[in-house]
């Protein structure tokens, strides 16, 4: 027996969220899935929070996310006596009725209490645990308390603060003993606040990312550099830490350098290291941003020869609405791909950006593109996007003149 749980679900707390070893965590989880066909109620917990997505470890993590086997883990847990299992599956919001008939416990505070005692011997993770029952306030449920209870909404409201702030030294215990995980709730207490109980504290926010960052948690520096560079607007100080963040593993930190480089943080931009930096994260994965904003610099050819074919193929990788606008214009006109009028007409539609967007779209009419032609509708288009100062709109315009009876032709 751990000192905690079992000596495999210690081990897989500290390999999981204690670093940021990809290879360590493999092995915890692996190690995990063994507990777990042998019994051990925690271990089937900790198996449902890494099939749950990052929000329940951390970016980069080499868990592959499974809703159902998540929920599977997590009935398992709780019917073989895992209190951490009861609490989180509380705050999920998924102890069904019956997964409280099966649990060995009287009562969820019974669950709780067992908890408790395990943060206050010293148990990092429960003590995060704990901290989450006050902060999201699931001890009312715990507790069955209500307003009712209180009299007047101000002294409800004065308990459910006084219940929120209780999470406070639990957070901060977990995280300066070394649980970045733990300062993510922390973090937002004073982000956000909480509704119209707690006021947000930006000091107090940033302080905390500081701390993290120095800390030597990859995820915290990286969260510090991208405010220090996206709100706070200082790259000089950002550049340092998305660095450390990239270096130590957290690669979305090369997202920050890239940004820093390419708006000219340091000086005049510099594409061909934004270029090499975001190719250091694209390549290991679907990342979203790196492959939009590849796609876009291979398009242009800003920090490396325009290419439309590579540009295509970033732009096809990434699975969201960024640079909708430029795969459409790619796709209308074939340029690194088959050309498919009707799909790039409707990522076109789609774009963010007006200046592309108007151009293609000013094309699209002017040359009857899928559509019946209709060189003044194209001109109206191709005119708002040169008004953007969209040169290669300034140059269709040119191919294009109205006749003495009001009539646009071409030239």
């Amino acid at each position: 027996m751990g000192k905690y749980f079992s000596d495999v679900v210690d081990k897989a707390i500290e390999d999981i969220y204690y670093c940021y070893d990809t290879e360590r965590a493999g092995a915890a989880a692996e190690a995990l899935f063994q507990a777990a066909k042998d019994g051990d109620g925690d271990a089937c917990y900790f198996l449902s929070r890494c099939f749950s997505g990052t929000c329940y470890s951390w970016e980069y993590h080499p868990f592959e996310e499974n809703e159902a086997a998540a929920y599977a883990m997590l009935r398992e847990a709780v019917a073989k006596g895992s209190a951490v299992g009861v609490l989180g599956a509380l705050r999920m919001d998924m102890l069904t009725p019956d997964m409280r008939e099966r649990m060995p416990f009287e009562s969820v505070r019974a669950a709780w209490d067992a908890v408790n005692k395990k943060a206050k011997a010293g148990c990092l993770f429960c003590q995060y645990m704990i901290g989450n029952t006050y902060y999201f306030l699931d001890v009312i449920e715990i507790d069955n308390r209500s307003e009712r209870e209180f009299g007047s909404r101000k002294a409800w409201d004065n308990w459910r603060r006084e219940q929120m702030e209780k999470s406070l030294p639990l957070f901060e215990s977990a995280f300066s003993g070394g649980m970045g995980l733990a300062g993510r709730n922390y973090r937002d207490f004073y982000e956000d606040g909480r509704g119209d109980l707690i006021p947000p504290d930006k000091s107090k926010y940033l302080e905390i990312l500081r701390r993290g960052a120095e800390m030597g948690y990859p995820e915290w520096m990286y969260h510090y550099a991208a405010e220090l560079e996206y709100t706070l607007h200082r790259p000089k100080e950002a550049l340092p830490w998305a660095l450390k963040a990239a270096e130590a593993g957290h690669l979305f930190g090369w997202h920050v350098v890239a940004d820093v480089y390419t708006d000219g943080g340091e000086g005049e931009p510099n594409y061909p290291y934004a270029v090499e930096c975001l190719e250091k994260t694209a390549s290991r994965g679907n990342d979203n941003y790196a492959c939009g904003l590849l796609g876009m610099l291979y398009f242009h050819g800003l920090g490396t020869p325009q290419d439309y074919g590579r540009a295509v193929y970033y732009l096809e990788r990434k699975q969201s609405d960024t640079y909708n606008d430029l795969l459409g214009l790619c796709c209308l006109l074939g340029y690194g791909c088959q050309q498919d009028v009707q799909r790039g007409r409707e990522l076109l539609e789609r774009g963010r950006d007006g200046r592309i967007r108007d151009y293609g779209l000013g094309i699209l009419y002017a040359e009857g593109l899928g559509v019946r032609e209709n060189i003044g509708k194209g001109v109206e288009y191709l005119n708002k996007a040169a008004q953007a100062n969209y040169t290669p709109a300034k140059e269709a315009l040119t191919h294009y003149k109205k006749s003495w009876f009001g009539v646009w032709r071409r030239k």
